[in-house]
């Protein structure tokens, strides 16, 4: 029986090969007889005639493997488990828990069992895919150290946040909003980005920190670390007006407590 998730990857050297092979199959399907054919190790030639839609559905696969090396093909059933999901958005299983209880990715119980539809796990990788694109944008282009803020940023923060130490609220928070990306933000560079609404290369980072950390979280890491609730609900906004993405959980938190 076929898996009901098969992934498909190739090394980068074979994209330029997958690229020829699409083209080859583009032209093929526009003949009314047509095929493959494979000669074997004995010099025999095997053929085998296929209908233009199947080489239409051939060269959609070597297209994908050419544009990105890797593609996933799926059953036409339109629900799958967590693990399958995992396995599509490229991250742990707890994560992608995570993305559902935060509201990200919705689900059905199925018995005590969660099931996805595979339209909104692809919606979520795309999210996924564009906001770490972004970040690696970013870290491709900036050539500013990547680690704790400066001293003259660390000198516009509250004094209680610049004094304030690790704390389970701070792992929890990182823990969520690093985990897509290479780069590690620290506390400190968070409550600055915040506060000065000046993203300075961390735009994907502090777009995670709003969608995806839970508003009790937010709203606790904020407190802690002294930022007034109208300096978040002002980074969130401008978050959302340059990102497009947003999160109506944590906008409900906002408006009880402006």
């Amino acid at each position: 029986m076929a898996e009901d998730l098969t992934r498909l990857k190739i090394e980068s050297s074979e994209r330029d090969e997958a690229r020829k092979g699409a083209k080859f199959l583009d032209r093929a399907a526009m003949l009314e007889n047509a095929g493959l054919f494979v000669t074997q190790a004995d010099g025999e030639i095997v053929a085998a005639e296929m209908p233009p839609s199947l080489l239409h559905a051939m060269k959609s696969i070597l297209t994908a493997l050419a544009e990105t090396g890797e593609v996933f093909l799926l059953k036409s059933d339109p629900e799958i488990s967590p693990e399958k999901a995992a396995e599509i958005l490229g991250i742990s299983r707890p994560l992608v828990y995570q993305r559902m209880d935060s509201g990200k990715l919705p689900f059905r119980l199925v018995g005590r069992h969660r099931r996805v539809l595979v339209n909104d796990v692809m919606t979520l990788k795309r999210l996924e895919d564009r906001r770490r694109g972004l970040a690696d944008a970013y870290e491709l282009d900036t050539e500013k150290p990547t680690g704790p803020a400066t001293n003259a940023e660390n000198n516009s923060l509250p004094s209680s946040s610049r004094a304030f130490g690790s704390s389970d609220i701070d792992q929890l928070v990182l823990g969520t909003m690093n985990a897509p990306y290479r780069r590690m933000m620290s506390s400190t560079d968070l409550v600055a980005r915040i506060t000065s609404r000046d993203w300075r290369n961390w735009i994907a980072h502090v777009a995670t920190f709003f969608t995806e950390v839970r508003p009790e979280l937010v709203l606790e890491f904020a407190q802690r670390h002294a930022i007034p609730i109208q300096d978040l609900a002002a980074s969130y906004e401008s978050m959302k007006s340059t990102t497009g993405e947003s999160n109506p959980a944590l906008e409900k938190a906002l408006e009880r407590l402006a």
